[in-house]
């Protein structure tokens, strides 16, 4: 799991870096590529919500286990303490 997300951090560290290079080296005017990258600027807001969403989803499953995994293991422990 610690690959992958070192490989997701590299992947958005690699897009930022690659937008900003472009911004600093687009042929256009600032206007022409405030026009040309609203919209997708909007979708990749939506995306990156739904994408936060599914991942808090997820996290809150992973959570949810945790908890019922420890409170099992907890009473385990109090079962063997008493004996």
């Amino acid at each position: 799991m610690g690959y992958l997300k070192t490989f997701a951090k590299g992947v958005a560290l690699g897009g930022i870096v690659g937008v900003i290079y472009g911004l600093f080296n687009a042929p256009r005017k600032g206007s022409e590529l405030k026009k040309e990258l609203a919209p997708k600027l909007r979708k990749a807001i939506v995306s990156a919500r739904k994408v936060e969403k599914k991942a808090l989803s997820k996290g809150k499953k992973v959570v949810k286990k945790a908890v019922k995994i420890e409170k099992k293991a907890v009473k385990k422990y109090n079962k063997r303490k008493k004996k």
